[in-house]
């Protein structure tokens, strides 16, 4: 598995609190994408420390996170071939989170639950291949 670190996941209970986290932190969103199988709107910073996601549920599982209040949702980690490393974890007896990689705009993802790797959510990531 990779060990470059993409984001750092933050889901929000509305747009009005992803807003006020970024003033508080002094962060500007540099994109946003909104995922529809997870019902929600991805806003990503980028700053010299790395990234943040603030995910803002629109309804389904996410808006119920940590019973409403949001938080510390995942840590995401960047893969260079996310069906080979979903290949290697299943063969290791991990059950992954979707039986297929997510499409969320610029990247794919899949999840590694947390009783696999001892309580954290951990994201998986690939880029994918822009046309020149």
């Amino acid at each position: 598995m990779s060990n470059r670190l993409h984001h750092v996941g933050i889901v929000c209970r509305d747009r009005e609190g992803a807003d006020a986290l970024l003033e508080l932190l002094g962060l500007k969103v540099v994109s946003e994408e909104y995922v529809e199988a997870y019902q929600a709107q991805c806003l990503f910073t980028e700053g010299p420390g790395g990234r943040l996601e603030l995910i803002v549920p629109t309804g389904g599982k996410l808006a119920k996170f940590n019973k409403g209040a949001g938080g510390l949702h995942h840590i995401a980690l960047e893969v260079d071939d996310l069906e080979a490393e979903s290949e290697r974890l299943r063969a290791a007896g991990v059950q992954l989170l979707e039986d297929e990689p997510v499409d969320a705009g610029p990247i794919r993802i899949n999840f590694v639950p947390p009783a696999f790797t001892r309580g954290v959510i951990v994201e998986l990531v690939q880029t994918k291949e822009t046309e020149s």
